[in-house]
């Protein structure tokens, strides 16, 4: 399966889009079709873990969204999630003509079913494009947001009816991107390649819908720039975007899953990967040393997935450095003598199939830590080029013959703590201190 380029044209299959409701969007309408934009999100992570970083018992404040802790059944984890996704729209930060929001995840049980390794769930909501005269969106970052996508032709070809094509910005891998600040300046965010562009209650980001539109339609050869150096994504503080009524609410009903939009663009059964007491890395090596061995020359599966152990065997100039890294990915495997001598063999063998000169290549891996559940960013080349994964966190999606039911409707853990909009007393309220720590913050 290939990938589109992140900033550029994508295409999506119509009938996917379409709202199960009655009034609901109707991609097959083009007029409503090209008044709809969307945004692909992790439905089922919350903003922040543990009870330190939930304020407990206080929580949060926020002049346009509440603020929950909420735990998973028989589970005592707090979880700090924000309740709404506000998006406000206008030419600038102080001239906002209308606000919609859309709500968020408040159910600790699916929190909870990461925290145990099941998968990060991305869902795509549908929402209103801004008007001509409006031209940018203002998104408030409570959710994590992996990537947008805007409307640009109903149809693209006749021999593919079906087909409809979008302008997308993704922010579903790790790099660091430089965003033009409202005020003047740069501020440079790292982005990740499972949550994206991650919640950030300090800080909002501010979309130019049409100049995004009338750069990405071109072919990206012909780009003057990217659009973060044109300054078609901005970064504002959220306490400064003026705050309008709320004229609709839209639920997470209509809201499409990932697995759904590849079933019907790829022709796939997907469902999501059913939550595991072990972690997904510690399976795969399990089943890559043990089940597979024999069949499966092990350093080249290792070579595939988890690169820096494969190449630390391969050249081997410090096994016992791959051996440490195998055993921090998964702890729970004894690497026996029989394994060992396995690892050893298939390295030597792989040898053979390298260019003259591998051996001075100096890939040095024996510091990086190995880690996989680690979210920290990591500095990557900013080539884009070389390096595009738009993978889900612990993600693998299993290819069955029947759909699951929509993992969101389950029955939701407890509510630990609530804070409406503009909650001010007992809490710190991110909107109005948010100057004293921003600096600090990506």
């Amino acid at each position: 399966m290939a990938l589109a380029y992140p900033e550029g044209e994508c295409f999506f299959r119509r009938a996917v889009l379409n709202d199960r409701s009655s009034e609901g969007f109707k991609a097959n309408d083009p007029k409503d079709f090209a008044s709809h934009f969307m945004v692909e999100f992790v439905w089922n992570r919350e903003t922040d873990h543990g009870a330190k970083a939930c304020n407990s018992p206080g929580g949060y404040g926020y002049p346009r969204s509440g603020y929950r802790i909420v735990r998973g059944s028989w589970w005592k984890t707090d979880y700090g999630c924000w309740t709404q996704l506000p998006f406000q729209y206008g030419p600038s930060k102080t001239d906002i003509k209308r606000r919609v929001q859309h709500g968020l995840c408040t159910d600790g049980n699916k929190f909870k079913q990461v925290e145990k390794g099941g998968a990060d769930e991305a869902y795509f909501m549908l929402m209103p494009m801004p008007t001509v005269e409006e031209r940018w969106v203002w998104i408030d970052r409570m959710a994590h947001i992996r990537a947008v996508y805007f409307p640009v032709n109903f149809s693209v070809d006749k021999d593919h009816p079906d087909l409809c094509s979008y302008v997308q910005v993704s922010f579903a891998m790790e790099r660091k991107i430089r965003t033009l600040k409202e005020d003047g300046g740069w501020r440079e965010i790292w982005t990740h390649k499972s949550l994206g562009l991650r919640s950030d209650a300090f800080w909002s980001v501010g979309f130019d819908v049409t100049g995004l539109i009338e750069l990405l339609s071109l072919p990206r050869q012909l780009r003057k720039d990217n659009c973060y150096n044109l300054g078609l994504i901005k970064s504002v503080l959220g306490g400064q975007i003026k705050s309008v009524s709320v004229s609709k609410t839209f639920g997470s009903g209509p809201d499409i899953s990932w697995a759904d939009m590849a079933n019907a663009n790829y022709g796939l059964d997907l469902t999501w990967k059913p939550c595991e007491k072990s972690s997904w890395m510690e399976n795969y090596l399990r089943n890559v040393l043990t089940i597979a061995t024999g069949f499966v020359p092990v350093v080249g599966a290792l070579v595939q997935v988890v690169f820096s152990v494969g190449w630390e065997l391969i050249s081997q100039e410090d096994p016992q450095a791959a051996y440490e890294l195998l055993k921090n990915l998964a702890p729970g495997i004894d690497l026996t003598d029989k394994i060992i001598s396995e690892l050893i063999r298939t390295a030597k063998d792989t040898q053979r199939f390298l260019p003259d000169g591998w051996d001075k290549m100096g890939l040095d891996f024996k510091k990086q830590e190995a880690r996989s559940d680690n979210l920290a960013p990591r500095p990557i080349e900013e080539d884009m080029d070389k390096k595009m994964p738009m993978l889900l966190q612990g993600e693998i999606l299993a290819s069955t013959g029947t759909k699951n039911d929509d993992p969101k409707d389950e029955e939701p853990g407890t509510v630990i703590k609530e804070n409406a909009e503009n909650a001010t007393e007992g809490v710190k309220n991110v909107a109005t201190d948010v100057e004293k720590t921003a600096g600090s913050i990506l």
